[in-house]
């Protein structure tokens, strides 16, 4: 079940790196998936998040795990994918993604990872909107090899709406 009080009180969108919080308002929850916008001066942006159904180990303490799409305003991609955990990354590590027979990779820096090929953002979206479930796999600074799923139940529905109110 998502926990709605993350984005209550702030939104938490990467570019280049840099965290950013700013206000966020709800604009639905679709199944596992739940969709959100905020001002940025007179433009409104949007994003839509979701958390694992599934952390392994289930020994460790990953700490917030969440998977973003965040709505683009131009350009060929429609989205900008982002994972962010609890936990930082090993240096120099990739996250991979599956879903179905789709492998995407994604590079990290401290605890938050971006699709490694940027001209694959439309290839992941169209995985995510077709697939019904998402592999992440990640290896944290200390060493342990994590792994995540993620339910792609109404991922469709979030990023029409994202897509929508935001492009």
């Amino acid at each position: 079940m998502l926990r709605q009080a993350i984005p209550v009180f702030f939104a938490v969108l990467f570019t280049a790196g840099a965290a950013l919080a700013v206000p966020a308002t709800s604009i639905g929850v679709f199944k596992q998936w739940s969709a959100w916008s905020h001002k940025d001066g007179s433009a409104t942006r949007c994003f839509t998040y979701s958390e694992p159904v599934s952390k392994q180990p289930d020994s460790l303490n990953h700490g917030d795990v969440l998977f973003f799409l965040r709505a683009m305003r131009n350009g060929a991609a429609r989205t900008e994918a982002s994972f962010q955990t609890g936990y930082n990354f090993a240096q120099g590590s990739l996250v991979n993604i599956t879903i179905g027979s789709e492998t995407f990779r994604m590079t990290t820096d401290g605890q938050n990872a971006w699709l490694r090929r940027v001209e694959r953002e439309p290839e992941l979206l169209a995985a995510m909107q077709s697939g019904s479930s998402m592999s992440v796999g990640a290896t944290s600074a200390r060493g342990n090899a994590t792994s995540y799923t993620f339910s792609l139940e109404g991922v469709s529905a979030a990023t029409t709406v994202i897509l929508t109110r935001c492009r």
